[in-house]
């Protein structure tokens, strides 16, 4: 995976708005994957292409959306990643790696359409940082 660094605005020179402006608009599109079944947050991405949100639909039956450790490539730079539940049929279940926790716990279960937990690793453990 790879992502555009932002330039330091420490060196503030005329073009920096334009470079500022476009480097957001690179950094900013939201890559998303729709799941159906079983899946490993971030492992999917093949094509190079990290996804941000995953739009989970479980009328097929209950399954898990796994994080990775904490301390992988990935969770331990800050990345965020969305889980949301696009319909209101079986759960959808957000698990920790091994014994890792998410606030405190090992699994987080999403039952109703439209819930979702918006997750952040500090490279230690797994925060739910905004959530329906």
């Amino acid at each position: 995976m790879s992502y555009t660094e932002l330039i330091s605005t420490m060196t503030i020179s005329d073009d920096l708005p334009t470079t500022v402006n476009e480097n957001f608009r690179k950094a900013h599109f939201l890559n998303d994957a729709a799941q159906t079944s079983n899946f490993t947050v971030w492992e999917d991405d093949t094509a190079g292409v990290p996804f941000d949100i995953y739009l989970c639909a479980s009328a097929g039956g209950t399954f898990t959306a796994l994080l990775p450790t904490v301390a992988s490539g990935d969770a331990n730079v800050g990345r965020v990643v969305t889980i949301f539940k696009v319909d209101g049929a079986n759960d959808v279940i957000i698990d920790g790696a091994g014994t890792e926790k998410i606030n405190g716990v090992e699994t987080v279960t999403m039952s109703s359409k439209y819930d979702y937990r918006t997750i952040f690793s500090n490279g230690t453990e797994w925060f739910v940082i905004s959530s329906s």
